[in-house]
């Protein structure tokens, strides 16, 4: 992962937390495994609560694990009731590899003081980080027990539950997160959406007419809502997520469970990135419903991911009669045309882009006069353009670069990339288009498998020069002194080039209108196979504002609804604030 020069960033966007020095890393600390463990000067003598914490810190964070394990154990031996040293341990061990371990010392605390907050968000992002989808969603239900008036909680609840598509659990979710902020119109129409994908058509409808009553005049909320108004009660084929599970017309009761049974685990190991695993429970979901579009696409990104580019272009191929969702055959052709290049049928790839380039074309055209509705998804023409470049000299005959593109742009080092882009501000096109995405929408594009905040950040540097980026002390809500917030992320996939994502923040308010102004935005470049980073939000000039934040995640150079790919929350509190 590569980031810009804040100094530089600063001086031509004019953002207000950079009056730092040129590439400031913050507390960005870095591992390098193992090294050696050890006592000072042959042993250590008797250490107080505070005493250990403090050098087993500054160890750790110089690179000792082993060490600084030690000196805990010590500690623990000498103070036996600290939960903080007990806690602490948890954390080191948490950036250790050694997760399993991790949540055993998180454990040991929780079951003095359950209601330990700190902890709980501790163990929940490690669970999420090696992959344990279930343990993880039921330690977000323990930390909703615990801190209940706080509606973050609730709504991450409900969209985790939702990927798995346990829906009737997520809305229940999505009920009490809106019943602690009703005014949020944007969280009320994704409980109408969940409410719709359950069946509940009547309580679908109630949800939208309170929006669109409430909504301020020229909202960029009114589109959605209307469009999610003629589904509810409208001649469109889409019925909720609980009328789609159509097999073959030959199966039967028992095939039909199996299905819905299998296809939540298959896509479990897919979120994980355990390709292995989750491809024979692909295979087996699909010879069970041969129709499933969605699991089609899916088992040929695992075959791209397991580096078998020949099989996934034949369940590609598939797709076109599979009556999939635009989104999905607009994916699996690009995804074509990047396993052509990786075969080096160069003409082929080539024809793959320049579908979708056109396709692009044309409905900029189309909508050049037309508000897009928030939240579509759409295709990127300046990103399809590089892939053009990329393969058009491997093509002689080709036609020149598509129009607007510049065509030396091919012969561009990576390096005069970065320049490039980085000496571009940021341009928002139509920003509140994005804030009024729906939460609801399905999972399966997202870019990201998760994203944690947390107040700080470790490196964790592999011996096959692989990088992750572990989140230390994360939560989902920071007081007003907070200097610094880390958006710590993990991909689907491993980023195929070298591609910018960029996060902006901003207040959530129950009215969506006019021109808000970012209060904390971040910008990296994710190197080819990069698959963990982070964004640092550093402190406005002017203090957080307590409140609810929403933070836009994009890719590419703009921060537009055309690169909009994720979000996420924090909110920040006064002192003392529990909820």
């Amino acid at each position: 992962m590569r980031r810009y020069s804040r100094l530089r960033m600063c001086e031509l966007v004019g953002w207000p937390s950079c009056r730092v020095v040129a590439m400031r890393l913050g507390v960005l600390l870095v591992l390098t495994l193992p090294m050696s463990s050890g006592a000072f000067g042959g042993g250590l003598q008797f250490l107080s609560e505070e005493e250990a914490a403090e050098r087993a810190k500054g160890v750790w964070e110089s690179g000792a694990v082993d060490l600084a394990l030690d000196i805990l154990a010590q500690g623990i031996h000498d103070n036996p009731d600290s939960l903080t040293l007990r806690k602490l341990r948890g954390d080191v061990l948490a950036t250790s590899r050694r997760l399993q371990e991790a949540v055993e010392a998180y454990d040991a605390v929780l079951t003095r003081t359950p209601t330990a907050l700190d902890v709980r968000w501790a163990k929940w992002a490690v669970l999420v980080r090696s992959g344990q989808a279930e343990e993880a969603i039921a330690e977000l239900r323990r930390i909703a027990q615990v801190d209940g008036r706080n509606p973050l909680v609730h709504l991450r609840l409900a969209q985790e539950l939702r990927k798995f598509d346990r829906l009737e659990e997520s809305l229940e979710a999505y009920k009490k997160a809106v019943e602690l902020v009703p005014d949020l119109l944007g969280w009320r129409l994704a409980l109408a959406r969940a409410r719709f994908d359950v069946l509940d058509y009547p309580g679908a409808y109630r949800e939208v007419q309170q929006v669109l009553q409430k909504m301020p005049s020229g909202s960029p909320l009114e589109i959605p809502a209307k469009n999610l108004l003629s589904v509810i009660y409208g001649p469109t084929s889409e019925r909720g997520r609980r009328s789609n599970i159509v097999l073959t017309p030959e199966g039967t009761g028992a095939q039909r469970q199996e299905w819905a049974a299998i296809r939540a685990d298959a896509w479990r190991l897919f979120a994980a990135g355990r390709y292995r695993e989750a491809e024979p429970i692909y295979r087996r979901v699909l010879d069970l419903n041969p129709n499933d579009s969605t699991a089609a696409h899916q088992l040929g990104l695992i075959l791209m991911e397991l580096g078998r580019c020949e099989e996934a272009l034949t369940i590609f191929r598939t797709m076109s009669s599979l009556d999939p969702s635009d989104e999905e055959y607009a994916d699996a052709v690009f995804r074509m045309g990047q396993c052509l290049v990786e075969l080096g049928r160069w003409s082929e790839a080539l024809v793959h882009f320049q579908i979708l380039y056109e396709a692009a074309v044309e409905f900029e055209e189309s909508t050049k006069n037309v508000a897009i509705p928030p939240g579509t998804r759409v295709l990127d023409k300046k990103k399809l353009a590089r892939w053009i470049e990329k393969v058009r000299p491997h093509v002689p005959e080709a036609d020149r670069p598509p129009s607007g593109e510049p065509s030396g742009s091919a012969g561009a080092s990576e390096e005069d990339l970065y320049a490039k882009i980085a000496a571009e501000p940021l341009q928002p096109q139509k920003p509140l288009d994005t804030r009024a995405s729906l939460m609801g929408r399905d999972a399966d594009f997202s870019w990201f498998r998760f994203v944690i905040p947390a107040s700080k950040v470790m490196r964790d540097d592999s011996p096959t020069g692989a990088h992750e980026f572990i989140p230390i002390d994360p939560s989902d809500s920071f007081p007003t002194a907070q200097q610094e917030i880390y958006l710590v992320f993990g991909l689907v996939s491993a980023s195929y080039d070298a591609v910018p994502l960029t996060a902006q923040c901003f207040l959530e308010t129950s009215e969506i209108a006019g021109q808000q102004r970012a209060l904390a935005q971040d910008r990296v470049i994710m190197s080819t196979n990069d698959q963990s980073g982070y964004f640092l939000l550093s402190r406005p000039e002017a203090g957080w504002t307590p409140g609810l934040y929403r933070c836009g995640l994009f890719e590419g150079e703009r921060t537009s609804a055309y690169a909009h790919v994720d979000e996420v929350r924090f909110r920040i509190i006064e002192p003392g604030q529990s909820s």
